[in-house]
């Protein structure tokens, strides 16, 4: 697993839920008739099924169902947000929460394919003070089957990541997760399909070259490929059943 993959899923969990506010500060209460606070509805990847996968330590199916497991945690990992009380205004749905002066807010609007998400911190949080900055953002369709969320680096609107999803009318899932360094170039690439028969194929680009190919079919069983980012050349292979 790549180092930068890492530090995505950590600026999620880390830099917004710890360094972020606490569920318990919640405050507000849902108003309007007849109003209900939308939930999100996250993809959820799987990975190659078989037990031989799950267990493999040759690289290529661990990295799979990781990637799954770690694409699934950007999705779901901020959802104690919005599990709390929230004020409800026209189209929007409101919670917000402090804790040791930092303020968060969430942030749901309603459209007509879906919602749009946001999430803005204010106050100061140790040595740094957040002026209404923007840490993430994004929009859902009603069903849930599309979606993208964006990440952006700490009080600046330059994204760090943007992960989204579509399904097909096939079922078939795609996630895809794009990093960017501080100046807004883009560094890394994750392509991760989940089609409806169990078969799939994650593929890892840096700066636009493949450096991963993992392949599995329906019953589980899989290849996989690791090139060299510099030349192409193929630098290590195997499969799993």
């Amino acid at each position: 697993m790549s180092k930068t993959f890492k530090n995505v899923s950590l600026f999620l969990i880390l830099g917004i839920l710890v360094a972020g506010c606490s569920k318990s500060g919640s405050s507000g209460s849902t108003v309007g008739p007849g109003s209900s606070a939308p939930q999100l509805k996250t993809p959820q990847f799987k990975g190659p099924s078989s037990t031989s996968a799950t267990a493999d330590t040759s690289q290529g199916a661990l990295m799979a169902t990781t990637t799954a497991a770690e694409f699934n945690a950007l999705s779901s990992g901020f959802m104690a947000f919005y599990t709390g009380n929230s004020t409800h205004s026209g189209n929007s749905w409101t919670w917000t929460y402090t804790e040791n002066g930092l303020k968060g807010t969430w942030t749901a609007l309603s459209s007509s394919t879906g919602y749009n998400w946001s999430f803005v911190e204010n106050g100061t949080s140790g040595s740094v003070t957040y002026n209404n900055w923007t840490a993430l953002s994004g929009t859902e369709s009603s069903d849930g089957k599309t979606g993208s969320w964006t990440f952006y680096y700490t009080n600046t609107d330059t994204p760090e990541a943007v992960a989204s999803w579509t399904t097909d009318g096939s079922g078939n899932l795609t996630g895809t997760i794009l990093e960017y360094n501080a100046s807004g170039t883009q560094t890394g690439k994750w392509i991760f399909t989940d089609n409806s028969d169990n078969s799939g194929e994650l593929k890892i680009y840096i700066e636009n070259v493949l450096t991963w190919d993992v392949k599995w079919s329906s019953n589980g069983s899989g290849t996989w490929v690791e090139y060299d980012p510099n030349t192409g050349a193929t630098v290590n292979s195997g499969s799993w059943s």
